[in-house]
């Protein structure tokens, strides 16, 4: 009985010895990279496969406690990525010596990294060599001025050289390594150069084609789309290293947040372009505010970056560069089936741009691995868009071309048919003069004639450009004044009031529940309310001298000019009076009518604009709204606040 418990006691031990053995190389098979040969075989590869990797999360690890370390865990991408992660990453690989000995370098393509340290040691554990870069770094202590973290790889022949680095970064922690012998990293680079210089030359022309045609037409789009593509350009400048390396070298301030810059200033800018090129807000279009949170968000982001913690800012670049793209689809879906061309036109080049911008801001979120595809499809994607967003703009002007050769075909045959009855009169005095007498009487009548329908022809033409001026400016559904002769009206009137040195006041004024009508009676229901509203003020308005401009939607627009504020809210106090008491009568029998108004006033000065005067009444008219509806509030500038 002994003699068994002795023996099981034995086989007990050596099992536990062997899975003892078994564990502890199946730890080492973890911890140990593979060894790289220094050859044509992995010139220009990325290593990652071959590295291991070791977190320390306390940040406080040295060089001699990280070699120390048998916790080492395998890389299993060719590029490590981590995505936004405050703990300090420890990378370790090993190189071999190739037969041939050459200048090889040890490359780091990733110039948004904060920190990196790169250490030597050779196979008795003494360190060869010590290179610190990084964006918080100087640019002129790196070993070779490069835009990416470019250390000299220094060992002897057959040796064996471990490198260790060390990243640290508030950043998307990415590790593209790889190795070139540097006569051919100094070539790949000249071509990769080249490559981005021939990128940023294609959008600096459209920037400027653009830009010249907003100089031309005065088209605020225009001017949207210049800001987009100028913002993209420094987004790609800053992404590749080419910001800290020729514009703001040795500036970490401006290094730390030029990426999240540009990328906020290029969502507000496309965001901006894109609901002015579809026309959102003039469609009603439901998830306008949406957008707007977006746009304003982004300049927002843009404007406070330096106060946003490091944390938030990726996703917050993320969140604000994905939604917008999501609802431009919306968008384009519920407007698509328009037939309007240059909206097809503006659809595929925004599929190109979802796709490239999704996979960018997925791949710095760590949830896309990084390659080739991964790191082009934006830049490349981004000159496909351009090309087709500047093909939309393109066929816009060419339909507001054909509109106006219409017009002009039009005026050109009236003159035509003008002309030819002219030749006719002429022919006929010809014929006409063999008797004198007759001829010369038959001349002057023709004469008389002519000159009687070219005067009633030139005075229906006078009218009749009247008219079409007239139409131009007006709302085709309620005969006011159209929002394009408002924008024209308010630049003229601060320029007088600024001359003359007088106040100038804004009504701005809402049909209340106006949805509730509309679904009650439907949309002709809603445009016999607006009718019926519009033509009552129209009547008051008329009566102090000033005019009447639809807004927008269900609101009107009132300018006065030389009326200071107590003016202006009495004026729009007798026009809520008289709109309550009255009603539009339909097959449901009749319905009372209510309207909010805000009012400001403002005396202009050099530094006032005519939006803040809009800004202001449309302050207060929500505030109106939002306080009961039916009432008149005005803004007030010194205070702040809103009085009725």
């Amino acid at each position: 009985m002994n003699n068994l418990t002795s023996i099981m006691a034995t086989l007990v031990s050596r099992c536990a010895r062997l899975a003892l053995l078994i564990w502890a190389m199946t730890g080492a098979m973890v911890s140990v990279g593979q060894v790289v040969a220094l050859d044509s075989a992995v010139q220009g590869q990325y290593l990652g496969e071959y590295m291991t990797v070791w977190r320390d999360t306390s940040g406080t690890a040295d060089l001699q406690q990280v070699m120390e370390q048998n916790h080492w865990q395998p890389v299993n991408d060719a590029i490590p990525n981590y995505g936004h992660a405050s703990d300090v990453f420890w990378f370790r690989l090993e190189l071999q010596a190739a037969r041939r000995e050459r200048n090889w370098v040890l490359v780091i393509s990733n110039p948004l990294i904060d920190l990196v340290d790169v250490y030597g040691v050779d196979t008795d554990g003494d360190r060869l060599s010590q290179y610190s870069g990084g964006a918080q770094r100087k640019q002129t202590d790196q070993a070779i001025r490069h835009r990416y973290w470019v250390v000299p790889i220094r060992m002897s022949q057959q040796g064996i050289l471990t490198y260790y680095i060390r990243v640290e970064s508030d950043h998307s922690v990415q590790l593209p390594v790889a190795v070139w012998p540097l006569q051919a990293f100094a070539a790949r680079d000249e071509r990769d150069t080249i490559i981005t210089g021939v990128l940023l030359g294609a959008l600096f022309i459209m920037l400027l084609y653009n830009l010249f045609l907003y100089t031309t037409l005065r088209d605020p789009i225009y001017l949207a789309y210049v800001g987009s593509v100028f913002g993209f350009m420094m987004l790609q400048v800053s992404v590749k290293g080419f910001g800290q390396r020729f514009l703001w070298p040795d500036q970490y301030a401006v290094s730390s947040v030029a990426v999240f810059v540009s990328a906020y200033v290029t969502i507000f800018f496309a965001t901006t372009f894109a609901s002015g090129f579809m026309r959102l807000r003039e469609r009603g279009f439901r998830l306008m505010p949406l957008v707007e949170v977006c746009r304003w968000g982004a300049l927002a982001c843009a404007l406070l970056v330096g106060w946003i913690p490091n944390d938030w800012r990726l996703y917050l670049m993320v969140f604000l560069g994905i939604l917008p793209i999501l609802l431009g689809f919306i968008a384009i879906f519920s407007y698509y089936r328009t037939d309007d061309r240059p909206i097809q036109i503006f659809a595929a080049g925004w599929i190109v741009l979802l796709i490239g911008s999704m996979l960018f801001l997925l791949n710095k979120l760590g949830w896309v691995s990084v390659n080739v595809w991964t790191e082009q499809t934006m830049s490349v994607g981004t000159i496909i868009e351009v090309i087709l967003f500047s093909m939309a703009l393109g066929d816009r002007i060419n339909n507001e071309k054909e509109l106006a050769m219409r017009a002009k075909a039009s005026l050109l045959h009236a003159l035509n048919a003008e002309r030819e009855e002219k030749q006719k009169i002429l022919i006929s005095e010809e014929t006409a003069s063999k008797a004198k007498e007759k001829t010369l009487q038959i001349r002057q009548d023709a004469n008389v004639r002519l000159e009687q329908e070219i005067d009633q022809r030139t005075v229906e033409l006078q009218r009749a450009n009247e008219e079409l001026s007239r139409v131009v400016q007006l709302d085709s559904l309620t005969g006011a004044l159209n929002r394009h002769h408002f924008n024209e009206s308010i630049h003229a009137l601060f320029r007088q009031a600024r001359e003359s040195k007088s106040p100038c006041s804004l009504l701005m004024i809402d049909i209340d529940h106006f949805k509730q009508i509309n679904d009650e009676y439907g949309h002709l229901g809603g445009d016999r309310c607006l009718t019926r509203v519009a033509s009552v003020l129209k009547r008051l308005v008329q009566g102090s001298g000033a005019q009447l401009w639809r807004f927008g939607g269900e609101e009107f627009a009132v300018l006065l000019a030389a009326s200071d504020q107590q003016s202006a809210v009495a004026l729009a106090q007798t026009i809520r009076a008289a709109m309550e008491a009255t009603s539009f009568v339909d097959a449901n029998g009749p319905r009372r009518i209510t309207i909010s108004i805000g009012v400001a006033c403002l005396y202009p000065d050099g530094l006032q604009r005519p939006e803040q005067l809009v800004a202001m009444a449309d302050e207060a008219l929500y505030a109106a709204k939002g306080s009961g509806r039916n009432r008149v509030l005005a803004y007030q500038q010194e205070e702040g606040q809103h009085h009725g």
